[in-house]
Parts: C-alpha cells; structure tokens; sequence
C-alpha cells in the first residue's frame, strides 16, 4: 500500500528491510517465504464493495489469534486504511468468535432466567434463588485459577464449560439451602440452622462435587488430537467445582444470614414507625 504501481514490486521486496522491537534491521526475506504465481482472474465484491481478503496463519507456540487481533488493532491498521480511504474488517475465526460470544450470551441469560424460574418455584420465594445462584458466578474464579496452573488460554470451549458449569454449581447450593430452610421452618434459631444445616450436608455438598471431579479428571491427561480440544472445558469444570464446593460452604450460609439481618432490621424500622404513628394519633 505505500510502493508506487510502477516499481518492480518482487525486486522492491527483495530489498525491504523490516525493524524489529531493539531496533534492528532484517531483510524481508529473512522473516517471509515470497512465492510469485498467479493473481486470481476475478474482481471479488461484498455488499456491493471491491474486497481484498488477506488471511494468515497464527503460530500456537508463539502467539494466540487474539493477541494478533488486539495488535493489529493497537499498532494502527484501522488508522492506516482509513487515511487511504479503505475499510478493515476481520472475518474469518474472529467474526465467528465474535458471533458464537453473541449467541452465548444470549443463551446464558436465557439460561440464568430459567434457573431463576425453577428454583422460584420450588422455593416458593423471590430472594432464596438469589441464594442458590449467588455461587455460579464464583465457579469462573476457579476456571480461571485452573486455566492459569495448567497454561490454556479461556477459550470459546470454556465458556461453553461455564454455562454448563453454572448448572452443575446450583446443585450443591440446592442441596445446603433446602436444608437450612428446613430447619428454620422447624422452629430453630436462624444462626443454629444454619450452622446444623451445613454440617448435615457437609458429606453430600462434596461428594456430589467429588463424582463429578473424579470422571473429568482423566481427560486432562489425554494426550490424542480428538480429545485435546476438550481439556479447556474439562478444565473449566473440575477446577470451578473444586473452587465452589469449598466457598459455597461459606458464601451460602453466610447470604442467608445477611438476608436475616436485613429482614430483622427492616421488622424493626416498621415497628418503630408504627410505634411513632400510634404516638402521634394518641396525641392528635
């Protein structure tokens, strides 16, 4: 885009010389494989628009497809084709990335809300499903502890392995907080409840954490090309389980309790207030 038209384009190349970070200077050739053929016969258009696709290889060892992105991005390409009055677009991987994120996201929320829905409905409540799903969003802390010791990247696999990890979270939280209701149905002290309630399920909040652990662990060992595309999701779930079956024992039980406070000191501002109106009327 900056050599004149009437240069002798491939010798121009053999001569070009590219700086590195440090300052030094390389010949082209030295980085690139040029390979002279023939340009297609046709004149490709999108919406009506002249088009040039460029396409390219990202090397894994080296770098990932986002981090090209986000340099193509920082080091000027959409300045560079505006000021010669052109248009970048990024198709390919990243257009379908950017669409399957779309979708996700979508079908999260979709998703969340149907969670929301069942869990109203067998709790008869509004603020205890908030209870049960206040863990899903702890279960990312923990897939990306996992992806971070194991050196994955967070891929679109593993956010796939975190909607499905969002439902698999909620069964440890159901298991504790129907405990605990029960027995401050029962009559108990809110406080006794729930540290009974927890202990009782203590046993069953990690086993059924445990069984699922203990079936994906050996996916992480693969080593065959069919399977290794899985381990991120395998990831995902086994180290956001492990994190969630520890702080669901405490983040659970402990949103209960705050919940309790706050209706207590919401009982007592209106009896206070009706205290004060009964006063007033009195002296009226």
């Amino acid at each position: 885009v900056r050599y004149n038209l009437e240069d002798d384009m491939v010798r121009s190349l053999d001569g070009f010389r590219l700086r590195g970070a440090g300052g030094a200077e390389v010949p082209l050739a030295e980085v690139v494989n040029i390979r002279e053929k023939q340009g297609c016969s046709r004149i490709t258009r999108e919406d009506g628009k002249r088009e040039v696709a460029i396409t390219a290889e990202t090397d894994k060892a080296i770098t990932n497809n986002n981090k090209v992105l986000e340099a193509l991005a920082r080091d000027g390409l959409y300045d560079l084709t505006k000021s010669y009055g052109l248009r970048a677009v990024l198709a390919g991987r990243a257009e379908e990335q950017k669409t399957t994120l779309a979708d996700m996201k979508t079908g999260t929320m979709i998703g969340l809300v149907g969670i929301y829905i069942i869990l109203a409905w067998v709790f008869a409540s509004y603020i205890r499903p908030l209870v049960v799903m206040s863990i899903i969003p702890l279960g990312f802390v923990g897939a990306a502890i996992g992806h971070m010791l194991l050196g994955f990247d967070l891929t679109v696999l593993s956010l796939i392995a975190l909607a499905g990890l969002s439902g698999i979270v909620v069964n440890d939280s159901i298991i504790l907080v129907r405990t605990i209701d029960e027995r401050i149905s029962a009559g108990e002290p809110v406080f006794e409840g729930i540290i009974r309630g927890t202990r009782d399920r203590l046993r069953a909040v990690i086993l059924t954490s445990a069984t699922t652990i203990a079936g994906l662990t050996p996916l992480l060992f693969e080593t065959s090309l069919q399977a290794r595309f899985l381990i991120p999701m395998a990831v995902t779930i086994i180290f956001g389980l492990m994190v969630t079956t520890f702080l669901v024992l405490l983040v659970a039980p402990s949103i209960i309790a705050i919940q309790h406070d706050i209706e207590t000191g919401i009982d007592r501002l209106r009896k206070t207030f009706r205290q004060k109106w009964a006063a007033t009327a009195e002296l009226k």
